[in-house]
């Protein structure tokens, strides 16, 4: 087998519903030799193909794939330090955590974290979705100047919104309103919303040298939360996306 066989073998399983993998898992699902396949995951590793946990030695997606399927979003330095708060986000609250940029007006997923207790709905790396339906959306559109706003989202108040699910907004008027409460509160919540059963909380960070804005949220099934355990949630996020700004002098955070 050569080595762009067994990439394409390995990629294949990703493709088809694995999130993360063991070495043993894919020399097991792969029928490989155990020294063929601990060969091709490190060189998919080296080669930025695969990111590896450090603490539990899973394989998932590396950051060269998701920058290669949004060319529009690079990845940057910032992505370390916004991956380094989403590990602590999902060691800390055992759920799943993904980190977003803006395309326009749509999110884009970078990077996600399966927790102790993964949602069986994922959103893969590199799915994208409207901006104004989703908490870590509207947090990464809070952070907007008006210019950028108008940019993403036009100048007419009353012009439509896709939607989905109940209390979306509906329009950019409802919108503006939405990420005036989330610039606020310095963070933005759904629960219910384009997902029935479905709650995330989400925060955004600009990188001042370079204006780069990152999204990062936390998701879970809200008939299992009550408003004791959202208000937990709301904590943690502020806590680490807070701690990264202020790493990163971002002033939104800092003052």
């Amino acid at each position: 087998m050569s080595i762009l066989d067994g990439v394409q073998k390995v990629l294949t399983l990703f493709g088809t519903g694995a999130t993360d993998l063991s070495f043993s898992e894919v020399a097991a699902r792969l029928a490989l030799p155990r020294s063929t396949a601990s060969r091709l995951l490190n060189q998919m590793h080296a080669y930025q193909l695969l990111d590896q946990d450090v603490a539990t030695r899973r394989y998932r997606p590396g950051a060269l794939l998701s920058a290669a399927v949004n060319p529009r979003v690079p990845t940057t330095p910032l992505d370390d330090a916004c991956s380094a708060a989403l590990d602590r986000l999902c060691e800390a609250s055992g759920l799943t955590t993904y980190l977003c940029a803006l395309s326009g007006a749509d999110t884009v997923v970078l990077k996600r974290l399966n927790g102790a207790h993964p949602l069986q709905l994922l959103s893969q790396p590199g799915a994208q979705r409207p901006a104004s339906y989703t908490a870590v959306g509207r947090a990464l559109v809070s952070r907007l100047s008006d210019a950028e706003f108008i940019a993403a989202f036009g100048n007419d108040t009353r012009a439509p919104l896709p939607t989905t699910g109940r209390d979306t907004p509906r329009t950019v008027a409802a919108l503006r309103k939405r990420v005036a409460q989330a610039h606020a509160a310095r963070h933005a919540v759904a629960i219910d919303e384009s997902m029935p059963g479905i709650g995330a909380v989400g925060a955004a960070v600009r990188d001042p040298a370079t204006q780069t804005l990152r999204g990062l949220c936390l998701t879970f099934l809200s008939f299992q939360v009550d408003c004791s355990t959202v208000n937990a949630l709301r904590s943690l996020v502020l806590g680490e996306v807070g701690a990264l700004g202020r790493q990163l002098g971002d002033p939104y955070w800092t003052t």
